[in-house]
């Protein structure tokens, strides 16, 4: 599986560049930087297991993956925190 196969797989947003995840709001997590293609999907995965614990567990609402040439980074979408008395 692709990178982006295996985003789908996990109902993660697929981004091209970091800016374009933190424009959306996302927040960006580690970045792996794999030698090549196999490992590349590799790095996906183990981010995306990681991330969708978090989800699993409520503590985000989205996750997401940046997908470049020579890296992957995670990304997630922070639960909203009210504010006492709003």
């Amino acid at each position: 599986m692709s990178p982006k196969e295996i985003a789908a797989h996990y109902e993660a947003k697929v981004f091209d560049a970091p800016d374009a995840a933190k424009g959306a709001g996302f927040v960006l997590t580690e970045t792996l930087t794999p030698r090549n293609v196999w490992n590349k999907a590799s790095a996906a995965q183990s981010i995306l297991l990681k991330l969708r614990e978090k989800r699993a567990k409520g503590e985000v609402t989205e996750i997401g993956l940046v997908i470049e040439p020579w890296s992957v980074t995670g990304c997630y979408l922070p639960k909203e925190v009210r504010q006492p008395g709003t």
